[in-house]
């Protein structure tokens, strides 16, 4: 029986954070370090004629200024991190000061002079697409175009019972953690050591030396306390890249930390969508066709046009149809670069298909919760028409399951309904991929005083995967968890890894420090053997021991670690190696696939504000390690949808100017828009992992916005299309 997998055991990353000493990359200091300022671009699109900085050079304490850095990168705007001779977006890297202290870097730089000709700027996607107007100089707008097909979906719509078409717009969004992106590179004689607020720093390490293998022996990136990601911090920005450069230039430690106002223009934007659709249905609710016109608007670079391929693999969710076609447009225009943020690609995909279905619901007058029934994957394993492999689930239990909460919760909006108040009821039902690949590492040592160090190849940033590890450790060696220690975020502590995203952590780096685990089990026989004069199929491995059953001679793993470590009259006298570790790496050769479902009663006033009367989710992520863990990734998620659904939305003017570069312009849900959520799980679709767990962290921002603009669109009476919808949509 397990003694802490499956229990709520409380996080032991905590007591450091909530008692003010965590430790992140500003509050890091190197003697003689230099502060760097970024000069960026004030226009959306103009050609670069001149960068004049010699005003800039004259102020007291500038130590440089670096213009044009010849620098060639992988998918950044042009493949550089400066602008050289053209702007694209409002915000971009133009120069970098660099000076003894921030002040006066961030002084000097607006010192700096830009002389250029401002060219046409094109910011809607849908006129991107028609290419009229360049965002990129020389380009075609269109940068990406891709067509999953399957069947015949014109045929089948044509000749539905019923169709019908509508555009879903999914707004751009800021990932707003709460620590800005921020860096520090150290540079020691020919090396580098690199701090940085990544959610990856293996990541960064093998970016940065592909950028810098000519000038440095080798980098190595530590990840500091982070605080928050949600995906944003996973690959090196252009601000990376010159900071590297400037400390390789100057030779010195260059620090530089954005300042929110830079976070929000700067770290790359998400979601961004457009979905035309056009959808066919028998009668009795029957699916037989979807269209859907996709256009991803990419910003001023092409490296986010994944979220579009995810977004139509998954289009069909958990319903079953064969003729489906998705047209993928991935367009450039004159904004802020887009990527991956919480979900990437799933929410989407889910809003898109879930609209589907209530919009379907209500053309054939009919209960949404029985059409989605009619047309569930009835058993799994089950491939999609875009032949991506659900793995296993039951899908139909978790369903009945919700739909009487959301059968309670009617009941509940039509006694507020008769008292005048405007309120509805919101269901969805999400099918999502994760646990992307394609491995992940862990070394397990026990020291000599007894201690387990566990250290893995992810890169947790607050979502508590040291905790649920150290369960999975513990339980495996029968030793006490609070004798369990989980490090990451060094690449010198471990060699190769991949790090925090598409909620992979605890399945595969918790199975790499189990495998890890039997090897150190298999060690310590092999080790008992030899110092219990015993052979080792003799000895068994149980509750932290190794045991003779036949003579009763036993060691734990302390006497093991400790006796391997001493050496008696200067020789080792065993012919087992020395030392108490085992090293594992695992992956999957299928992605993971969770499901839920959300049901929300919402309420909207006269003002249009909205409020969440009552919330449930429940979800099916295989074996729960923790969850107190899964439970608040749930409301944390919960509470991110709700924002994207009704408040959080980037906005530009024709011209590319972000119209909402502050918290004061950009809001995202505080503590006071909170409400209550209920979440339950089933575990009965299992991984094929030896420890069979699948992935939570994403689910929630997935499940939430179908079922919260439901729930609005039935309160209010009028069918509702695009994320945010805000008051004066209503």
């Amino acid at each position: 029986m397990s003694r802490y997998i499956g229990k709520r055991i409380k996080r032991k990353e905590d007591p450091k954070l909530i008692t003010g000493q965590g430790r992140y990359v500003d509050d890091i200091e190197f003697p003689g370090t230099l502060y760097l300022a970024i000069v960026r671009s004030p226009v959306a699109h103009a050609t670069l004629k001149k960068v004049d900085f010699s005003d800039a050079l004259k102020l007291s304490g500038v130590v440089g200024v670096i213009t044009g850095l010849n620098l060639r990168v992988e998918n950044r705007p042009s493949n550089f991190p400066m602008a050289k001779t053209e702007l694209l977006y409002v915000g971009q890297p133009v120069a970098a000061v660099v000076a003894k202290d921030k002040y006066t870097a961030y002084d000097a730089a607006e010192l700096v002079q830009i002389d250029y000709d401002s060219l046409p700027a094109v910011t809607d996607p849908e006129e991107a697409l028609k290419d009229d107007v360049k965002a990129v100089e020389g380009k075609g707008n269109v940068a990406y175009r891709k067509t999953y097909s399957s069947g015949n979906p014109e045929k089948a719509i044509s000749e539905a019972d019923v169709s019908f078409e509508e555009k879903l717009v999914i707004s751009r969004v800021y990932p707003a953690a709460m620590e800005p992106r921020g860096v520090i590179s150290v540079y020691q004689q020919g090396f580098l050591t690199v701090y940085s607020s990544t959610q990856s720093p293996h990541y960064m390490r093998r970016y940065l030396l592909n950028a810098f293998a000519d000038k440095v022996k080798d980098i190595r990136v530590i990840q500091p306390d982070v605080g928050g990601a949600f995906g944003s911090k996973l690959f090196p920005y252009p601000e990376d890249y010159i900071t590297v450069y400037a400390s390789l230039l100057y030779e010195r430690p260059v620090k530089w930390i954005a300042t929110r106002s830079e976070d929000i223009r700067q770290t790359y934007h998400a979601r961004g969508q457009i979905h035309k659709v056009k959808v066919g249905a028998k009668r009795d609710g029957t699916l037989t066709g979807i269209i859907d016109d996709l256009i991803i608007d990419l910003g001023a670079a092409s490296h986010g046009t994944y979220l579009a391929d995810i977004a139509a693999q998954m289009l069909p969710g958990p319903y079953s149809i064969r003729d489906i076609k998705v047209e993928v447009y991935g367009v450039y225009t004159n904004k802020t670069p887009l990527d991956q943020y919480r979900g990437a690609g799933r929410p989407e995909a889910t809003f898109v298909i879930e609209r589907i279905m209530s919009i379907l619901a209500d053309e054939l007058k009919m209960d949404e919760i029985e059409l989605r029934k009619k047309n569930l994957i009835k058993s799994t394993p089950y491939v999609n028409p875009f032949g991506v492999k659900y793995d296993n689930g039951d899908y139909a239990s978790l369903l009945n399951k919700a739909e009487q909460v959301y059968r309670e919760m009617e009941r509940k909006a039509e006694k507020l309904r008769s008292e005048g108040r405007k309120v509805g009821v919101g269901f969805s039902f999400y099918l999502e991929m994760n646990n992307f690949g394609p491995w992940e590492s862990a070394s397990v040592r026990v020291r000599g005083d007894g201690r387990v160090l566990v250290i893995i190849g992810a890169a947790p940033h607050g979502q508590g995967t040291a905790t649920g590890i150290a369960q999975i450790v513990a339980d495996e060696l029968g030793v006490d968890i609070d004798n369990v220690d989980v490090i990451w975020g060094d690449t010198s502590t471990i060699g190769e890894g991949y790090g925090t995203y598409g909620s992979r952590s605890l399945t595969l780096a918790g199975n790499a420090a189990l495998l890890a685990s039997r090897k150190v089990k298999e060690k310590a026989i092999r080790l008992a053997a030899q110092f219990l004069k015993s052979d080792p199929q003799e000895l068994e491995y149980k509750d932290g021991k190794v045991v003779n059953p036949k003579t009763g001679k036993s060691m734990t793993l302390k006497e093991i670690a400790a006796k391997s470590m001493s050496v008696l009259g200067g020789v080792w006298r065993y012919k087992e190696e020395p030392g108490l570790e085992g090293t594992a790496y695992f992956g999957l050769d299928n992605l993971t696939y969770p499901y839920g479902s959300h049901v929300a009663l919402v309420e909207v006033d006269d003002t249009g504000f909205v409020k969440v009367l009552d919330y449930y989710a429940i979800d099916d992520i295989g074996l729960v390690v923790n969850p107190m863990l899964a439970e608040g990734q749930v409301m944390g998620g919960v509470i991110q949808g709700f924002g994207e659904t009704v408040l959080e939305e980037v906005i530009h003017d024709k011209e590319g100017n972000l119209l909402t570069g502050t918290f004061g312009d950009y809001m995202i849900p505080t503590a006071v828009e909170a409400f209550n959520i209920k979440w339950e799980y089933m575990e009965k679709g299992k991984s094929d992992a030896p420890l069979p767990a699948k992935g939570i962290g994403e689910g929630a921002t997935i499940g939430t916005p179908p079922s919260v603009l439901r729930a609005m669109e039935k309160a209010v009476g009028k069918r509702l299309t695009k994320l945010p919808t805000l008051p004066w949509d209503l």
